[in-house]
C-alpha cells in the first residue's frame, strides 16, 4: 500500500469570508458618500442653464433701455464702467427718466439702478466687460457690449443695440 502525501489545501472559512465582505461593504458605503458629496458640489446643467437665462434676460433689458435713451453718460475707470441712460419721455406716470447700469470690477457684478430706486444686481461672476460706441459726430448710432462670464454654459455674450434716437454720448 502506497502512502499518499496529505494534501494541504488552504481555504477561507465562512467566518473569514463574511468578515471580509462586511469590511468591503463599509468601504463602499464610505466611498459612495464621498462621491455623492462631490457630485453635489458641481453645478448642474439646470443651474448653469438658469445662470445663462439670467444673463440673457438682463442683457435684453439693457438693450431695451439703450434703444429708448436720448442721452448716454459714459464713465470708465479702475473700479468699473458706468452708463447712465436718460430715457425718452414715455408719458407714463412714475416711469424712470434715468437708469444707471454699472459693471463693478471689485464685485464682478452688473447692476441696474433706476432713478430714485434701489440698485439691483442683474448678474455676477463677470470676468470681463467692455462697451464700444459707433458715433455720428457726438451722437451714438450703435452700442456694442461684450461680457465674459463664468459659471454659465456660454462664456461670452455680445449685445448690439441700434439706437433709433441717436443719443448724445457724454
Amino acid at each position: 500500500m502506497k502512502l499518499q502525501p496529505k494534501s494541504s489545501k488552504r481555504a477561507f472559512t465562512l467566518i473569514e469570508t463574511v468578515i471580509s465582505l462586511s469590511i468591503v461593504s463599509v468601504l463602499f458605503v464610505g466611498l459612495s458618500g464621498a462621491v455623492m458629496i462631490g457630485a453635489h458640489a458641481l453645478p448642474t446643467a439646470k443651474d448653469t442653464g438658469l445662470a445663462d437665462q439670467a444673463v440673457i434676460n438682463a442683457l435684453n433689458m439693457f438693450r431695451t433701455d439703450l434703444r429708448q435713451s436720448s442721452e448716454i453718460r459714459y464713465r470708465s475707470g479702475a473700479s468699473g464702467i458706468e452708463l447712465v441712460l436718460n430715457l425718452k419721455d414715455s408719458g407714463t406716470k412714475g416711469a424712470s427718466d434715468s437708469i444707471a447700469y454699472s459693471y463693478k470690477s471689485s464685485s464682478k457684478s452688473f447692476t441696474r439702478k433706476p432713478l430714485a430706486e434701489t440698485e439691483v444686481t442683474l448678474f455676477e461672476s463677470i470676468s470681463g466687460f467692455s462697451v464700444q460706441f459707433t458715433m455720428d459726430g457726438s451722437d451714438a448710432t450703435v452700442v456694442k457690449a461684450l461680457i465674459a462670464t463664468t459659471n454659465t454654459i456660454q462664456p461670452i455674450y455680445e449685445v448690439h443695440a441700434l439706437l433709433p434716437l441717436k443719443p448724445e454720448v457724454k
